[in-house]
């Protein structure tokens, strides 16, 4: 991180004023080397990711003439950031220290709003700088949380392809195509082994996939590539239970719900043996969600992306019991491919 400033100038990138957004923790631990290579500039530490504190951010930013932005830290740092840049208009630069999420380029914030999650369109980022041997030092959760981000491109991509089929949606195969390569990468590298997710290598691998996804959501002018029943089951946890888990550990149980939904018993077979191997959960329970939580998850999860078309609106379940009882054996199937 020491020759940032070096690499900006190497691409004739001559800021005069940035700001750091990141938090003190993540400064102790290596963020303040971006400080120190950038001259010095103003700091600003996260509090909150509300749409509220990104709007005060873009106020001070634009008060002060500040003419860059570099977020240093988790997801939800990178996301404050990128909208508080936007509503600036001025240049952004992700600094990622924990490979959490495909959020690192994305041209999507979630910022919280009366303890709601809202995902709003935000530009992607000039540049972004990854330290790898820094990632090494994430919370094994959080690794676990971007591969789950990551894997649940295959859900997202499968519910695209069912919108497309039934007419509800329009597809872009190039967009898909990144985004399901993008999980590949780490889907393929755990096939058949089991690896240290902590390691460097295999955390570069994880970090190629987030950015990939992020330039797929790009090109699709949307998160299709990379949102479908999964995220609406997330967000559903969000507003229901807040703090209950986190983003891309709900995302991985989603996935795998999905394609028992849909049927796709060859990939939730492949799936299942892929979880157990990198520690995902596979059920409800695991995330922390009684019975009844979740088929409240499930009833309110279709109203999250009321505009988007997947495999909960094809069924379109709103009878508690059927909901039950599909749960039920869902949890029934899963045990089964467990214990094979």
């Amino acid at each position: 991180m020491q020759n940032i400033r070096q690499i900006l100038d190497e691409h004739h990138l001559h800021f005069q004023k940035p700001l750091v957004l990141s938090e003190e923790h993540i400064l102790a631990l290596g963020g303040n080397d971006v400080v120190n290579a950038l001259g010095n500039p103003a700091t600003v530490l996260m509090k909150e990711n509300s749409i509220a504190a990104g709007d005060r951010l873009a106020k001070e930013i634009r008060e002060k003439g500040n003419d860059l932005i570099v977020s240093v830290g988790g997801g939800r740092t990178l996301d404050l950031g990128k909208y508080a840049a936007t509503k600036a208009g001025v240049n952004y630069i992700s600094i990622p220290t924990s490979p959490s999420n495909d959020g690192i380029c994305s041209p999507v914030a979630v910022l919280t709003d009366d303890d709601m999650t809202k995902s709003l369109p935000v530009n992607m980022p000039i540049g972004i700088f990854v330290d790898t041997s820094i990632l090494t030092s994430a919370p094994i959760h959080n690794i676990r949380a971007g591969i789950g981000d990551l894997i649940s491109n295959m859900s997202a991509i499968n519910d695209w392809r069912l919108a497309y089929h039934d007419g509800k949606e329009s597809m872009d195969d190039f967009a898909a195509s990144i985004a399901f390569s993008a999980a590949q990468l780490i889907h393929e590298t755990c096939r058949g082994v089991n690896i240290n997710i902590s390691d460097e290598a295999f955390l570069e691998k994880l970090v190629h996939g987030l950015i990939l996804s992020g330039i797929a959501m790009n090109i699709a002018g949307n998160s299709r590539p990379c949102s479908g029943s999964e995220h609406e089951i997330s967000h559903a946890i969000d507003a229901l239970f807040p703090g209950r888990s986190i983003h891309g550990l709900q995302v991985s149980y989603g996935t795998l719900l999905g394609c028992f939904l849909r049927k796709e018993e060859d990939l939730l077979v492949d799936l299942v043996d892929f979880f157990a191997r990198v520690e995902l959960p596979a059920t409800h329970q695991e995330l922390g969600l009684t019975d009844d939580e979740m088929i409240d998850v499930f009833l309110k999860a279709p109203e999250t992306r009321p505009e988007r078309y997947t495999i909960l609106e094809k069924l379109h379940i709103t009878d508690r019991g059927a909901v039950a009882k599909l749960l039920n054996e869902y949890n029934a199937h899963i045990a089964e491919l467990q214990g094979k």
